[in-house]
């Protein structure tokens, strides 16, 4: 019983490490906004940052150690405008002091990102129109989420949070699992009610 414990604690930790571990040194974000694309594989975000000179994109390995991921289109910005950046292959960039908003595209894998943060943030996930969160056996917002369903998709805010999760799921998964239901519901039918029928003739 003990090791099923630990297996249970093992696999909470992993789901929330599932998505990008956005590290930034000493940096502290403020707000980080997060917008999953259409397809579902990728999702561009805005993260600002304090006092920092450098930032690094990664992603939590098999034992949970950060382990560099590819992003693209990064761009830096401050109250000037766009600032040059230099980036090095364990996948940081690093740049003169101060506070910036950094912009980047990074993948998906699955239905599911996950955002830890070393301070306390405003952290805002908007999910386009065709991905829903509400039914609890395909998705979940994390504790403190606020959902704000709309006819041109879905966004969900937190306020003063280090961390978020969102598990979402389109129009085929909630069709493929009535589908599911309503198989096992008829395979219940099927059996059960034959062996009450006979029970009650023999009692």
């Amino acid at each position: 019983m003990r090791t099923a414990h630990r297996d249970r604690r093992r696999y909470s930790v992993a789901l929330v490490c599932l998505a990008l571990i956005l590290c930034a040194g000493t940096a502290s974000a403020l707000s980080a906004v997060y917008t999953v694309a259409e397809n579902g594989t990728a999702y561009t975000a805005e993260i600002e940052v304090l006092q920092a000179e450098k930032y690094a994109f990664t992603e939590p390995g098999l034992l949970g150690e950060p382990v560099p991921i590819t992003v693209s289109d990064i761009s830096l910005f401050n109250a000037t405008g766009p600032v040059n950046y230099t980036e090095d292959f364990s996948g940081t960039i690093r740049f003169p002091e101060g506070n910036y908003t950094i912009h980047f595209v990074a993948p998906l894998k699955s239905n599911e990102l996950t955002v830890l943060l070393a301070d306390a943030s405003t952290i805002t996930v908007s999910l386009p129109e065709k991905y829903r969160v509400e039914n609890p056996l395909l998705g979940s917002v994390s504790s403190g989420g606020v959902v704000n369903a709309t006819g041109n998709g879905t966004t969900i805010l937190w306020e003063n949070a280090r961390s978020a999760q969102v598990r979402y799921y389109d129009a085929f998964q909630e069709q493929a699992l009535l589908i599911f239901g309503t198989f096992w519901i008829g395979l219940v039918v099927i059996f059960l009610v034959p062996y009450l029928i006979v029970r009650r003739k023999k009692e």
